[in-house]
């Protein structure tokens, strides 16, 4: 990334988070990125980089005074960033071929190949495949039946992937979800 960022999606070029010091008190607080985005999009707050660098308030200080907003990277050296933005992509994509078909189920049914391509590249991602497995009988299931259950079998493969450590983007995760 050359140059400051538009946005908060332009932070995950960098794999990082985002660091917020108070100037008044001197407290540091570290915000997983995605966190922040999904955080600020469900208080309908913006998630342009200048008007984030001039709102985040210090968590510490009543008075909520200004603060020092800066990027702080994950990797190390490029070679760690690369192989940890390849592995968030994956991830994410395959999330979306799921969450995808989890909308059409009723209609069209999950048996795809791009639907058993995202499970095959998830499986790597997970400890147990019994999220999988659920995600793949509520799909077919969902065609015989007026009920739709893969959402809920998605929002716990989302659940998953942040109890192992794994970058989900905000678009996937729900309100209370936590890394």
């Amino acid at each position: 990334m050359v140059g400051q960022p538009k946005t908060l999606y332009d932070l995950r070029k960098v794999e990082g988070a985002v660091n917020v010091t108070c100037k008044a008190c001197g407290k540091a607080r570290l915000y997983d990125l995605e966190e922040l985005i999904s955080v600020r999009l469900f208080h309908r707050q913006s998630v342009d980089w200048d008007v984030v660098l001039h709102e985040m308030p210090c968590w510490h200080c009543p008075d909520r005074t200004e603060t020092r907003v800066a990027i702080v990277p994950y990797a190390a050296n490029d070679r760690t960033l690369r192989a940890r933005r390849a592995e968030t992509l994956v991830i994410n994509l395959a999330l979306t071929v799921l969450k995808q078909a989890a909308s059409r189920a009723n209609r069209d049914g999950i048996d795809t190949p791009a639907v058993r391509l995202a499970l095959r590249v998830l499986r790597q991602f997970l400890p147990d495949r019994a999220l999988l497995v659920r995600f793949w009988e509520e799909g077919q299931a969902a065609k015989s039946t007026a009920t739709n259950e893969s959402h809920f079998a998605h929002g716990w493969i989302v659940q998953a992937l942040l109890r192992g450590g794994h970058s989900v983007w905000a678009e996937f995760r729900r309100p209370g979800d936590r890394v």
